[in-house]
């Protein structure tokens, strides 16, 4: 009997390491990841692990890697603002963001040129230093003001573009998109804005009204050309119609004229297209 017990005992002791033993090697690897598997004996695995549940040696290491969208902010609210340079020798704040992954087929060849950090690691203490100097490369292109202004389109484009070309290479990460998302002008540069900007304004204000006038003076232009071309047009109109008549007066209508006229006058002599009335009596 006793032996019995100790069998027992034995026995759910054995399960409960067995137990124990598979929950440590329990791996879970989260949706929008792979991990890289990493042991002292054998090095990195050539096979990364996809999301899910998988049973790993304890002696071996999983670093996760996200291949799904992420998205690292730098902002204000958070003390991770930076400073970027523009084309006028200006300096000025600005909240960031990033859309990021990692190439997934480069996984195991990023985690061994970072000597076995994983992503977030990468993009912590690799990523984040190296981004500031980059996009301001890209801003120091572009003045205060278009850096300023809502429009910022074409330079968070560029910023894009170039991030994803240096990223690839430098950090396995693909750039899906980066922005400017607002800028944190202190004091002094804020009033240099707004005297820009008041400038600006005046300028546009002047362009607008020497177009107006050079608008007002074409429109009198052509107001009198059109005159002068139908008082010509009438003069010429009149050239003809008195033309046209006098070419209808024959030696016929004369005669008959002044024979109507006699009729009723006496004696009418008609000349030309006006008549000429000499009565003898």
């Amino acid at each position: 009997m006793k032996n019995k017990v100790i069998g027992a005992v034995i026995t759910a002791a054995v399960l409960i390491v067995g137990v124990a033993g598979m929950v440590l090697c329990i791996e879970k690897i989260p949706t929008g990841y792979e991990g890289v598997v990493y042991s002292m004996s054998g090095g990195v695995e050539d096979e990364t692990l996809s999301q899910g549940w998988h049973l790993v040696s304890p002696f071996k290491q999983v670093k996760e890697f996200t291949i799904g969208n992420e998205q690292l902010l730098l902002t204000e609210d958070e003390g991770e603002a930076f400073k970027v340079a523009t084309s006028d020798d200006a300096s000025i704040a600005i909240s960031f963001q990033m859309s990021y992954r990692f190439y997934s087929d480069n996984l195991v060849k990023t985690y061994s040129k970072f000597k076995g950090m994983d992503g977030e690691d990468i993009v912590n203490r690799r990523v984040k230093t190296v981004l500031k100097s980059k996009v301001s490369e890209v801003t120091s292109e572009f003045s205060m003001m278009d850096i300023y202004s809502g429009n910022r389109n074409e330079i968070n484009n560029r910023v894009t573009e170039y991030l994803k070309k240096d990223f690839e290479n430098k950090f396995g990460i693909e750039v899906v998109d980066a922005s400017i998302i607002d800028v944190h002008p202190d004091d002094k540069l804020k009033q240099a804005i707004d005297n820009r900007v008041t400038a600006l304004q005046e300028k546009q204000q002047a362009q607008a009204e020497q177009e107006k006038v050079k608008v007002e003076a074409e429109t009198a232009r052509i107001k009198a050309e059109n005159e002068a071309k139908i008082k010509i047009l009438a003069a010429e109109a009149e050239a003809k119609a008195n033309k046209l008549k006098s070419q209808s007066i024959s030696k016929e209508l004369i005669e008959m004229t002044e024979a109507e006229a006699r009729l009723k006058h006496g004696w009418v002599t008609v000349q030309g297209a006006n008549s000429v009335v000499t009565t003898n009596k």
